[in-house]
């Protein structure tokens, strides 16, 4: 019973995280997602997470891919085509593990997780999507965290993933920097938001390289974190200019006083995307610092540097949109469908900060061994 636990409550758990970030944009916005797509979407996920081979694995991945082109190609063609991509790479991925070659099932799944995480400088799909389409964006987070689940079970136990972690590590470091530096020159919210998702996408690809080394967990955390903080964050955006309008850096700020409850859900959101203590994103950093420094101590002061300048970002962000002079507004605060989406991603996000073997344990007992 005691080595069933693990197998049974990893996939579960990463389930639930994937299935909340696919409904959270449904419940929050107006625009009503078809039940038909949502289906199909938690239904591809569950076939990924629960598959017991790769090839299967894969072939979800490869469908929800499918979904979220069809649903991006009315706001983003870019972003459609990016993740119709993604899907014939994951569909290339499980042929080959059918075919028992698992070096370039390795090497396609780190692309296909560059695509979807918006890693630089392969970000254009996903910066589109971040602009156009960031409930869409929010959802394809989930098959992206699907996706990281699916690459540390079935293809991170092959010697080229430990041949491969250097250059994983140090490209993802550098790609984190370039990113948080672009995030810190933009003049709206859309353009910090792009540039934080391309900062979270070096993130992930680092840790998915140190993952073969003993810290798949380590890595599932990070793609966790990072969904559900840009997932929010995503969502808080789309709702506030759905009330003001595009919300330019240099326009007026000030706008905390007419929407508390929307600031405070954008505050603890970005906090948690740059590790605000009690979150998962604190939990995920350090085990990611830890992880890196075993590999590369020049990537973790690098990693630390792309974390600092995205918090200044960050502040930046919230204090033009948000502080100053108190702007008056019709529009309501958040809807009370918006605050159960913002308290139950919150809520999560605490729970794995204050008690995070709720999932490092199952995760790393089920990655850890072979597939």
């Amino acid at each position: 019973m005691t080595s069933l636990a693990p197998t049974l409550s990893a996939p579960w758990e990463a389930l639930v995280v994937c299935l909340l970030l696919l409904v959270a944009p449904a419940i929050a916005s107006q625009k009503r997602s078809p039940l038909w797509l949502l289906a199909g979407l938690a239904a591809s996920v569950a076939v990924a997470l629960f598959a017991p081979g790769g090839t299967a694995a894969y072939l979800g991945i490869s469908f929800s891919a499918v979904l979220h082109a069809l649903v991006a190609w009315r706001w983003s063609r870019t972003g459609a085509v990016t993740l119709a991509v993604s899907g014939v790479l994951a569909l290339a991925i499980g042929t080959a593990l059918h075919f028992e070659q698992p070096a370039p099932a390795f090497a396609l799944s780190c692309l296909a997780i560059a695509l979807r995480a918006g890693v630089l400088p392969l970000h254009a799909g996903v910066a589109s999507l971040c602009e156009r389409a960031p409930l869409v964006q929010t959802q394809q987070l989930a098959s992206t965290i699907a996706l990281v689940f699916v690459h540390l079970r079935h293809v991170d136990h092959h010697v080229l993933a430990i041949e491969w972690a250097p250059l994983l590590v140090r490209y993802g470091s550098l790609a984190a920097l370039a990113a948080a530096l672009i995030a810190l020159v933009q003049k709206d919210l859309r353009g910090f938001y792009r540039g934080t998702t391309a900062m979270h996408g070096g993130m992930l690809l680092a840790a998915v390289g140190a993952a073969s080394i003993g810290n798949f967990a380590a890595a599932l955390l990070v793609a966790v974190a990072m969904g559900l903080a840009l997932g929010g964050l995503g969502i808080m955006i789309t709702s506030l200019e759905e009330r003001t309008g595009s919300a330019a850096f240099g326009g007026p700020g000030g706008r905390a006083g007419a929407f508390p409850r929307l600031a405070a859900s954008f505050a603890l959101f970005g906090g948690a995307g740059v590790g605000l203590p009690g979150t998962a994103g604190f939990v995920a950093d350090d085990l990611l610092l830890h992880a890196l420094w075993m590999e590369s101590p020049a990537s973790t002061i690098v990693m630390i540097l792309s974390s600092a300048l995205l918090a200044v970002a960050t502040l930046m962000a919230f204090s033009c949109v948000f502080l100053g002079r108190t702007v008056s507004s019709l529009a309501p605060d958040l809807y009370p469908r918006e605050r159960v989406v913002a308290v139950t991603l919150v809520s999560l996000l605490l729970v794995l900060g204050f008690a995070p073997g709720v999932l490092l344990g199952p995760a790393d007992a089920f990655l850890s061994g072979p597939p």
